[in-house]
């Protein structure tokens, strides 16, 4: 299995972590693995590896800009991931497998030119010059990272203007979490594809700046967040059925279908805003590997009831108990669930480094964007879902074939995850 290896010896005297010996991270590649068993399983498997590798999990490329603003001196630290870069620019020129220091140093300054034709300083005067002052190795939660230390000079004006588009073509999932400090205070934002530019109002007070960039960052979280809404849908798909000894029937009316998505959706959403909240602002942190996979895990105990009407018809054995506990209390499995995702959604407010005074509003926004596109999803789905609950396509080819894709998707990523294997796209 090819790694991307950065060796570098590096000492940061600011509080960054320092960085002694390798940065490593996984090359996404594909690993061969068999199971025993017949034609069931071989074509299950098949189907894995046709659907899996299309679906992205919810942790999409991340860079981090630090902007420190005093002296009208604009101190500049961008961190970007050596995984992106790669992708940009292949780095491993002697196609070995590794990527050293020597490769990602080679081929800096053409990164830095891409750099400088898609992230953007101005003010009133227009655009601002950028010093280049020296480049490192440093490690975070998701890997090996390259920190480019930048600045800006005689900076006019009392507000500055990011324009930022790297990687835009290439990865339209990729975003940057901007920190910006002066003397006045904290300001922060979120910049991408879908908003791309960020003012901040410099030598005066402006925390609340960019609420609406983490209000966006959260819609987008669960909009590109794959194995959330592969939970969800998988409460969803049998919302506008009734569970009997007999199979599934259809329900009456809209009511008997929405009060107890309202319910279950309710019971998620608080404890993930629990967990989102504690994990943010670092009182507990898990490891991420654990976290992804446990999420995997908890899309497979979502859609193991779909198959059964009503508890009594679950039969027995451990598979069959968790069904029954899903059929009679989904809610409180809801919750349940909901605490291991707001540790996934946690990830990338946590590597801001903000405090617990800074992070309140980004940390609501953010929450209110993720449950803004909870409820889109809901609303888009249940109506539709509710109009074909009277044909038999939903119950016989819609429920199963759903929940079968769901399934082999979660088996893909709790693979994936637990043995990080690097053969799905992240």
């Amino acid at each position: 299995m090819p790694w991307l290896e950065v060796a570098k010896e590096s000492s940061l005297d600011d509080g960054m972590p320092t960085v002694t010996g390798t940065i490593s991270i996984r090359r996404a590649g594909c690993r061969r693995w068999a199971l025993p068993g017949g034609m069931p399983v071989l074509l299950c498997l098949f189907g894995l590896f046709l659907w899996a590798p299309i679906v992205r999990g919810h942790n999409a490329s991340s860079a981090y800009l630090e902007l420190h603003h005093t002296n009208a001196t604009l101190r500049i630290r961008f961190e970007v991931a050596i995984r992106d870069i790669d992708d940009l620019l292949n780095l491993d020129a002697n196609a070995d497998g590794f990527v050293v220091w020597e490769e990602i140093r080679s081929r800096e300054s053409e990164f830095l030119r891409e750099v400088d034709r898609t992230v953007k300083f101005s003010s009133g005067a227009g655009l601002l010059k950028v010093v280049e002052e020296g480049s490192s190795a440093v490690r975070r939660a998701e890997g090996g990272y390259v920190r480019f230390d930048r600045r800006i000079d005689g900076v006019p004006g009392n507000r500055l203007r990011l324009e930022y588009g790297l990687f835009a073509v290439r990865d339209p999932l990729h975003r940057a979490l901007v920190k910006f400090e002066d003397e006045s205070g904290m300001q922060t934002a979120v910049v991408g594809p879908s908003g791309t530019v960020a003012e901040f109002a410099m030598a005066q007070k402006g925390g609340g700046a960019g609420a609406m960039g983490f209000f966006r960052e959260g819609v987008h979280h669960i909009r590109t967040g794959y194995d959330h809404l592969a939970f969800l849908f998988a409460l969803l798909l049998p919302a506008v059925l009734k569970r009997s000894m007999s199979g599934w029937r259809p329900v009456e009316g809209l009511g008997e279908a929405v009060l107890p998505v309202v319910r279950i959706v309710s019971a998620f959403t608080l404890a993930h805003s629990m967990t989102l909240a504690i994990a943010a602002a670092g009182w507990l942190r898990l490891p991420e590997r654990w976290v992804e996979s446990a999420i995997a895990g908890s899309i497979l105990v979502a859609v193991a009831a779909n198959g059964f009407g009503s508890a009594e018809a679950a039969g027995k054995g451990w598979l069959s108990r968790i069904r029954a506990v899903w059929l009679g209390q989904p809610a409180t499995v809801a919750l349940v669930f909901g605490w291991i995702h707001g540790f996934g959604f946690a990830g990338a407010l946590g590597e801001l480094g903000l405090t617990r005074g800074e992070l309140v509003i980004p940390l609501l926004c953010f929450n209110l964007g993720v449950e803004a596109g909870q409820l889109a999803c809901v609303a888009a789905f249940l109506p539709a879902a509710f109009l074909l609950r009277r044909h038999s396509v939903y119950r016989r080819f819609l429920l199963p074939v759903g929940s079968v894709l769901i399934a082999l998707t979660a088996c893909g990523w709790l693979v994936d995850r637990a043995f990080d294997l690097g053969w799905m796209p992240f």
